[in-house]
Protein backbone atom coordinates (compact mmCIF):
# COMPACT_ATOMS: atom_id res chain seq x y z
CA UNK A 1 0.00 0.00 0.00
CA UNK A 2 1.24 3.48 -0.89
CA UNK A 3 0.29 6.45 1.28
CA UNK A 4 0.89 10.16 1.76
CA UNK A 5 -0.74 13.05 3.58
CA UNK A 6 -1.79 16.56 2.59
CA UNK A 7 -2.19 19.48 5.03
CA UNK A 8 -5.68 20.80 4.40
CA UNK A 9 -6.47 24.41 5.28
CA UNK A 10 -9.91 24.85 3.66
CA UNK A 11 -12.35 23.31 1.22
CA UNK A 12 -15.39 24.42 -0.75
CA UNK A 13 -17.86 22.51 -2.92
CA UNK A 14 -20.65 23.34 -5.36
CA UNK A 15 -23.43 21.40 -7.04
CA UNK A 16 -26.83 22.43 -8.40
CA UNK A 17 -29.07 22.62 -5.35
CA UNK A 18 -26.12 22.70 -2.94
CA UNK A 19 -24.12 25.86 -3.50
CA UNK A 20 -22.43 26.58 -0.15
CA UNK A 21 -20.13 24.68 2.17
CA UNK A 22 -22.79 24.89 4.90
CA UNK A 23 -25.36 23.22 2.66
CA UNK A 24 -22.96 20.34 2.07
CA UNK A 25 -22.29 19.96 5.78
CA UNK A 26 -26.00 20.11 6.69
CA UNK A 27 -27.20 17.92 3.81
CA UNK A 28 -26.90 14.27 2.92
CA UNK A 29 -23.74 12.77 1.47
CA UNK A 30 -24.78 13.43 -2.14
CA UNK A 31 -26.83 16.20 -3.79
CA UNK A 32 -30.45 15.51 -4.64
CA UNK A 33 -31.88 15.88 -8.13
CA UNK A 34 -30.50 19.27 -9.19
CA UNK A 35 -32.62 22.23 -10.23
CA UNK A 36 -31.63 24.19 -13.32
CA UNK A 37 -28.97 26.57 -12.09
CA UNK A 38 -25.40 27.65 -12.82
CA UNK A 39 -22.56 28.55 -10.50
CA UNK A 40 -22.18 32.20 -9.48
CA UNK A 41 -19.08 33.75 -11.07
CA UNK A 42 -20.01 37.42 -10.87
CA UNK A 43 -16.38 38.27 -10.03
CA UNK A 44 -15.53 37.53 -13.68
CA UNK A 45 -15.83 40.34 -16.23
CA UNK A 46 -19.28 40.10 -17.90
CA UNK A 47 -17.86 39.92 -21.44
CA UNK A 48 -15.89 36.81 -20.50
CA UNK A 49 -18.41 35.42 -18.03
CA UNK A 50 -21.17 35.00 -20.60
CA UNK A 51 -18.93 32.71 -22.72
CA UNK A 52 -17.96 30.36 -19.89
CA UNK A 53 -19.12 26.76 -19.97
CA UNK A 54 -20.78 25.08 -16.95
CA UNK A 55 -17.69 23.14 -15.83
CA UNK A 56 -15.51 26.26 -15.86
CA UNK A 57 -18.18 28.16 -13.93
CA UNK A 58 -18.27 25.51 -11.21
CA UNK A 59 -14.47 25.38 -11.01
CA UNK A 60 -14.14 29.15 -10.78
CA UNK A 61 -16.87 29.40 -8.15
CA UNK A 62 -15.18 27.04 -5.68
CA UNK A 63 -11.70 28.36 -6.48
CA UNK A 64 -12.75 31.92 -5.69
CA UNK A 65 -14.49 30.92 -2.46
CA UNK A 66 -11.45 28.94 -1.31
CA UNK A 67 -8.88 31.58 -2.27
CA UNK A 68 -10.74 34.76 -1.42
CA UNK A 69 -8.45 37.62 -2.40
CA UNK A 70 -5.22 35.63 -1.92
CA UNK A 71 -2.82 35.64 -4.84
CA UNK A 72 0.40 33.88 -5.72
CA UNK A 73 -0.84 30.40 -4.75
CA UNK A 74 -0.01 27.72 -7.36
CA UNK A 75 -3.04 25.86 -8.66
CA UNK A 76 -4.01 22.44 -10.00
CA UNK A 77 -7.20 22.27 -12.08
CA UNK A 78 -8.51 18.75 -12.64
CA UNK A 79 -11.42 17.44 -14.70
CA UNK A 80 -12.10 14.10 -16.32
CA UNK A 81 -14.24 15.49 -19.14
CA UNK A 82 -13.67 19.24 -19.06
CA UNK A 83 -15.99 21.22 -21.35
CA UNK A 84 -16.71 18.13 -23.45
CA UNK A 85 -20.13 19.34 -24.56
CA UNK A 86 -18.54 22.47 -26.03
CA UNK A 87 -15.78 20.44 -27.67
CA UNK A 88 -18.36 18.13 -29.23
CA UNK A 89 -20.22 21.14 -30.64
CA UNK A 90 -16.97 22.37 -32.20
CA UNK A 91 -16.25 18.96 -33.73
CA UNK A 92 -19.76 18.68 -35.15
CA UNK A 93 -19.36 22.13 -36.65
CA UNK A 94 -16.04 21.16 -38.24
CA UNK A 95 -17.65 18.00 -39.66
CA UNK A 96 -20.33 20.19 -41.20
CA UNK A 97 -17.70 22.45 -42.75
CA UNK A 98 -18.08 25.38 -40.35
CA UNK A 99 -15.14 27.50 -39.24
CA UNK A 100 -13.97 27.12 -35.65
CA UNK A 101 -14.45 30.18 -33.46
CA UNK A 102 -11.14 30.99 -31.71
CA UNK A 103 -13.01 32.40 -28.71
CA UNK A 104 -15.15 29.28 -28.35
CA UNK A 105 -12.13 27.01 -28.75
CA UNK A 106 -10.10 28.92 -26.17
CA UNK A 107 -12.76 28.27 -23.51
CA UNK A 108 -13.14 24.58 -24.41
CA UNK A 109 -9.58 23.54 -23.52
CA UNK A 110 -8.73 21.84 -20.24
CA UNK A 111 -6.81 24.78 -18.76
CA UNK A 112 -9.48 27.38 -19.62
CA UNK A 113 -10.65 27.87 -16.01
CA UNK A 114 -7.07 28.31 -14.82
CA UNK A 115 -6.46 31.01 -17.42
CA UNK A 116 -9.70 32.84 -16.65
CA UNK A 117 -8.96 32.84 -12.91
CA UNK A 118 -5.46 34.20 -13.48
CA UNK A 119 -6.92 37.02 -15.60
CA UNK A 120 -9.68 37.81 -13.09
CA UNK A 121 -7.26 37.85 -10.16
CA UNK A 122 -4.39 39.39 -12.13
CA UNK A 123 -2.40 36.50 -10.72
CA UNK A 124 0.70 35.00 -12.37
CA UNK A 125 0.94 31.96 -10.07
CA UNK A 126 1.65 28.73 -12.01
CA UNK A 127 -1.26 26.43 -12.84
CA UNK A 128 -1.48 22.83 -14.03
CA UNK A 129 -4.43 21.11 -15.75
CA UNK A 130 -4.90 17.37 -15.21
CA UNK A 131 -7.15 14.71 -16.77
CA UNK A 132 -6.68 11.06 -15.80
CA UNK A 133 -9.93 9.27 -16.51
CA UNK A 134 -12.10 8.16 -13.60
CA UNK A 135 -9.14 8.61 -11.21
CA UNK A 136 -8.55 12.25 -12.13
CA UNK A 137 -9.07 13.55 -8.60
CA UNK A 138 -6.71 10.93 -7.18
CA UNK A 139 -3.97 11.84 -9.62
CA UNK A 140 -4.49 15.51 -8.77
CA UNK A 141 -3.94 14.64 -5.09
CA UNK A 142 -0.70 12.86 -6.05
CA UNK A 143 0.37 15.95 -8.01
CA UNK A 144 -0.39 18.14 -5.00
CA UNK A 145 1.69 15.91 -2.70
CA UNK A 146 4.59 16.04 -5.16
CA UNK A 147 4.53 19.83 -5.46
CA UNK A 148 4.06 20.91 -1.85
CA UNK A 149 7.43 21.83 -0.34
CA UNK A 150 9.07 24.47 1.88
CA UNK A 151 9.56 26.53 -1.28
CA UNK A 152 5.92 26.02 -2.29
CA UNK A 153 4.02 25.69 1.00
CA UNK A 154 0.50 26.46 -0.27
CA UNK A 155 -1.44 24.99 -3.16
CA UNK A 156 -5.01 25.09 -4.49
CA UNK A 157 -6.56 21.98 -6.05
CA UNK A 158 -9.79 22.42 -8.01
CA UNK A 159 -11.80 19.50 -9.40
CA UNK A 160 -14.92 20.01 -11.54
CA UNK A 161 -16.92 17.75 -13.83
CA UNK A 162 -20.31 17.28 -15.44
CA UNK A 163 -21.96 14.31 -17.19
CA UNK A 164 -20.82 13.61 -20.72
CA UNK A 165 -23.07 14.42 -23.69
CA UNK A 166 -25.64 11.76 -24.52
CA UNK A 167 -23.66 10.25 -27.38
CA UNK A 168 -20.87 9.24 -24.97
CA UNK A 169 -22.96 8.07 -22.01
CA UNK A 170 -22.81 4.41 -23.02
CA UNK A 171 -19.04 4.57 -22.47
CA UNK A 172 -19.30 5.77 -18.84
CA UNK A 173 -19.82 3.01 -16.29
CA UNK A 174 -20.64 5.14 -13.24
CA UNK A 175 -23.36 7.63 -12.40
CA UNK A 176 -22.22 11.23 -12.97
CA UNK A 177 -23.57 14.52 -11.67
CA UNK A 178 -22.30 18.11 -12.07
CA UNK A 179 -20.25 19.36 -9.13
CA UNK A 180 -16.95 20.99 -8.15
CA UNK A 181 -14.59 20.69 -5.20
CA UNK A 182 -11.73 22.98 -4.15
CA UNK A 183 -9.06 22.02 -1.60
CA UNK A 184 -6.58 24.54 -0.22
CA UNK A 185 -3.41 22.93 1.14
CA UNK A 186 -1.03 24.68 3.53
CA UNK A 187 2.04 23.05 5.11
CA UNK A 188 1.51 25.09 8.31
CA UNK A 189 -1.88 23.47 8.97
CA UNK A 190 -2.09 20.52 11.40
CA UNK A 191 -5.17 18.98 9.79
CA UNK A 192 -4.08 16.22 7.43
CA UNK A 193 -5.87 14.41 4.65
CA UNK A 194 -4.37 10.92 4.77
CA UNK A 195 -4.40 9.21 1.37
CA UNK A 196 -3.66 5.53 0.80
CA UNK A 197 -3.88 3.39 -2.33
CA UNK A 198 -3.79 -0.35 -2.87
CA UNK A 199 -4.62 -2.69 -5.76
CA UNK A 200 -8.35 -2.91 -6.36
CA UNK A 201 -9.85 -6.04 -4.81
CA UNK A 202 -13.55 -5.54 -5.43
CA UNK A 203 -16.10 -4.22 -7.86
CA UNK A 204 -15.52 -0.63 -9.03
CA UNK A 205 -17.48 2.07 -7.23
CA UNK A 206 -20.62 3.28 -8.98
CA UNK A 207 -20.13 6.93 -8.06
CA UNK A 208 -17.55 9.61 -8.87
CA UNK A 209 -14.39 9.70 -6.73
CA UNK A 210 -14.99 13.27 -5.56
CA UNK A 211 -18.48 12.40 -4.30
CA UNK A 212 -16.94 9.55 -2.29
CA UNK A 213 -14.46 11.97 -0.68
CA UNK A 214 -16.93 14.74 0.18
CA UNK A 215 -18.71 12.91 3.06
CA UNK A 216 -15.34 12.76 4.83
CA UNK A 217 -14.78 16.50 4.40
CA UNK A 218 -18.28 17.32 5.62
CA UNK A 219 -17.89 15.18 8.73
CA UNK A 220 -20.56 12.67 7.70
CA UNK A 221 -18.00 9.84 7.74
CA UNK A 222 -14.82 9.09 9.69
CA UNK A 223 -13.20 7.48 6.66
CA UNK A 224 -13.98 7.13 2.97
CA UNK A 225 -12.95 4.88 0.11
CA UNK A 226 -13.41 4.58 -3.63
CA UNK A 227 -12.49 1.71 -5.96
CA UNK A 228 -11.59 2.03 -9.61
CA UNK A 229 -10.54 -0.54 -12.16
CA UNK A 230 -6.96 -0.59 -10.90
CA UNK A 231 -6.76 0.94 -7.43
CA UNK A 232 -8.72 1.42 -4.25
CA UNK A 233 -8.28 4.87 -2.70
CA UNK A 234 -8.79 5.33 1.05
CA UNK A 235 -8.97 8.64 2.96
CA UNK A 236 -9.04 9.74 6.57
CA UNK A 237 -8.71 13.12 8.29
CA UNK A 238 -6.47 13.58 11.35
CA UNK A 239 -4.40 16.19 13.14
CA UNK A 240 -0.66 15.85 12.74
Amino acid sequence: MDSFSLPIAAWEAWAPGRTTREEWIDGSSAPSAPPATTADVTFIDPMLRRRLGPVSRMALNVARRCLGDDRGIPMIFASRHGELARTLTLLEGMAAGDEVSPATFSLSVHNAAAGVLSIAHQDTAPATAIAAGEETLGMALVEAAARLSPAQPRLLLVYADAPVPERYQADIAMAESPHALALLFDRDQPRRLQVATRPADGAPSDTMMSLALLPLLTGHRRQAAWTGRHCTWEWTLADA
